[in-house]
Formats: structure tokens, sequence, C-alpha cells
């Protein structure tokens, strides 16, 4: 897939309907096939990583989704709004995640649909280059065109959450935990993400950068006025365009130094970029997510150790922890138990996924460095022999 792809990239800085809708028109109008759309029944697939309002800036805005819905009910689309946040999924949770999004007023004022279909379906794709099957969910399988509508956002595991990552919401629930479990290193975690994106049979992504997310994303985060959206038929070379607009290193993120170890894109290659917005640069650049292994995807053995004394590490808020089991019941390492209503972390299995972090709705799981000066001084020459052997 080398090769100048193209990304369509305009300035937008409001959520006004009216210069949104404009913004949605031209980007639509930028792909053959999205044209006439009668009898088609197309999938918007938002981020919903989970039940939190709008402003906090970590779900697809819903007049982004509005927009992009009228535009193809014009076109004669029948729209369903769909997504598997984190954690269960169940009728009551979508429920509950569509209500604080705004999504379900979107759906309630377009006459689109909400996707309730919480069955799922093993898919073989042949073409995967490191994962070949999948457990994706039937709602996605069931669309005749899928366009999917991430948020920039900072990521804790990949460095980068956008056009490749909002696809991991294609696997159904507490599923998504079998697969953090697989592919603990980042790196291999996000080469089977690349696989997952095409495995949907995704067709679009228009990536709503108006307000994105920095630091300590994809949830605890600080939302950033960014003034930007962007879209493109390839979600790894919309996400090289977006790291570099927003001043994060491509090699220094997981998500496409994956992308390049596939063979997917060269990191350095140019990209065609259309629209206003094909030479904006973010000034100051986003504040990266923590993490050392956003430097490389180390062996395993030396992840193992910088782990043990590492400088980030989930760390329990038993004072806002109520023991509803949320990190327990998505942890991948299978680290997390509740003992006396409150969860306990067991350091000696913890991967350093951030599931926690993200899921948890109680905000009861900080990332905190380590308090040992012996373990900082571990983890950070660690750190270095890691840059030293990847350079």
């Amino acid at each position: 897939m080398k090769g100048a792809h193209e990304v369509h990239a305009t300035r937008c800085g409001t959520y006004e309907p009216d210069v949104l809708r404009n913004h949605i028109r031209d980007h639509l109008g930028r792909y053959p096939g999205y044209g006439d759309l009668k009898g088609k029944r197309v999938l918007l697939k938002p981020n919903l990583l989970s039940a939190v309002e709008p402003e906090a800036g970590v779900t697809t805005h819903p007049e982004f989704l509005k927009q992009v819905i009228i535009e193809l009910q014009d076109r004669g689309a029948s729209c369903v709004i769909g997504d598997s946040p984190g954690g269960a999924f169940t009728r009551p949770v979508l429920k509950r995640a569509y209500e604080m999004s705004g999504f379900s007023r979107v759906a309630e004022e377009t006459g689109a649909s909400l996707n309730y279909n919480t069955s799922s379906r093993k898919v073989r794709w042949e073409k995967g280059r490191f994962t070949k099957v999948f457990e994706i969910s039937e709602y996605i399988l069931d669309a005749d065109t899928i366009i999917s509508l991430p948020k920039l956002k900072t990521h804790m595991l990949t460095g980068l959450t956008c056009a490749t990552k909002n696809m991991f919401g294609a696997v159904p629930g507490t599923t998504k935990v079998t697969y953090h479990t697989r592919f603990p290193e980042p790196v291999e975690f996000c080469k089977m993400l690349h696989d997952l994106a095409y495995a949907t049979g995704l067709g679009l992504s228009i990536v709503d950068g108006i307000i994105g997310m920095e630091g300590s994303g994809p949830r605890r985060g600080e939302p950033r006025e960014v003034g930007l959206i962007a879209s493109g038929t390839h979600p790894e070379v919309l996400d090289l365009f977006l790291a570099r607009a927003v001043g994060l290193d491509p090699e220094r993120l997981p998500m496409l130094k994956a992308a390049g170890e596939l063979d997917m894109i060269d990191l350095r290659q140019e990209i065609r970029i259309t629209g206003d917005g094909a030479d904006f640069g973010l000034d100051p650049p986003f504040k990266p997510a923590g993490g050392w292994f956003l430097i490389s995807n180390p062996p395993r053995a030396l992840r193992r150790m910088v782990v043990s004394a590492s400088t980030r590490k989930p760390l329990i808020l038993t004072h806002r922890c109520v023991g509803c089991g949320v990190c327990a019941k998505n942890c991948a390492g299978d680290a997390i138990t509740l003992k006396g209503g409150k969860a306990v972390i067991d350091y000696g299995k913890c991967i350093r996924c951030y599931c926690c972090h993200e899921l948890c709705p109680h905000g009861s799981v900080s990332l905190t460095r380590s308090i040992s000066p012996i373990g900082r001084a571990i983890s950070r020459s660690a750190t270095l022999l890691v840059d030293k052997i990847i350079r």
C-alpha cells in the first residue's frame, strides 16, 4: 500500500451546523461512490469510548455525526449509528452511552437507527499481514458501507487513536480484552489493529479534529482546540498525516511504527494532501501520551524489566473506587481483583495496557510515576538502552 495516497484536510474551528455541513459535503465529494447511496445501509462508526458527555472531548461530537448523517440521507442512504464501547456489550450499556454522548438525540432528530445488535461472528481475513482471524460484531458485517468518524486523540498504549484504532470498536465488548492479552506488546497490538481495520471492510474515515485530546488520552487527557477535519480511504495514511499535523513524531508512535514494520507505509513518505488544511501545523504541538514504550517495541525481556520499575503504572485511588469491577473485568493481564470492596492491582501481572485507566467510569485509576529512586533509575537506564538499540 505504499504510495502517495490522498488525504483531504480542511480547517474548521466550530461545530456550528451550517459551517460543519459545508465541510462534510466537501469531504464526501472527494471520494467516488458516495454520490448516489439509494438503497444503501451506511454504518456510521463514531468513537464511543464510553458514556461521556460531548464536552469532555472523549467521543465524536454529536453535531459532527448529525451533519454527516444529514448529508448521507440527502444522497439516499439509510444510516445506522453503531459502536462497541469498552466493557460489557449489552443493550443497557449501549443505551446509556448513546444517551450520554448525545447520539440518541441525533438519532431522534435525523431518523437514523441506533444499533443494539450485540451478536458477533468469526471472520477470516486472508490478506492479513499479521492477524487473519477476528471476532467482529454483526452490526459491522451487515452494513453495505462503513464510514468511520474517529476523534483525534493521543493514546496511552498506541500513542495515537484515530482512523485505525477507531475500528477496534468492531470487536464486541470484553472480547477486546482477549486481543490485549494475545498482543501485550504495543507494536504487535497495533499490527493487529491495522489488519482489523481492513478486515471490517472500512470504506472511508472522516476525522473529528475540531476539538482533539492531548496528554493522557484517550479518556483522561486534556481537550485541545485543533480546528481540523481530515478524511481518507487508507486509515494508516490518514493517521500519519494527522500525527505530523499535531506535531507527534510518527516513529515514536506504536500505531505508525507498526504500519511501517508491516510495509504499509514509509514513515517519511510524502502524502498528497488536498484542501486548505494541507499545510496545517499545530503550535504548540500536542502533548504526547506518557509511557516509556512509546519509544519503540523493545524485546519482551527488556519490556518486562522496565515494566517492573516503570515510570508509569496504574494506581487505584481508593477514595474514589466504588468496587464496581469494571477494571477487573477488562484487565488483559488478569492483574486486578476486588478486595474489601476496592480494586487491587498485582503489578507482577500488570502488562501496562492501561485499560483500567481508560475504562474506569469513576476516575479511580491514576497513572503515577515510581516513587522509588532505584526504580526510576532502572527505568530511565533501560529506556535509554532501548533508544540506542532502535537507532
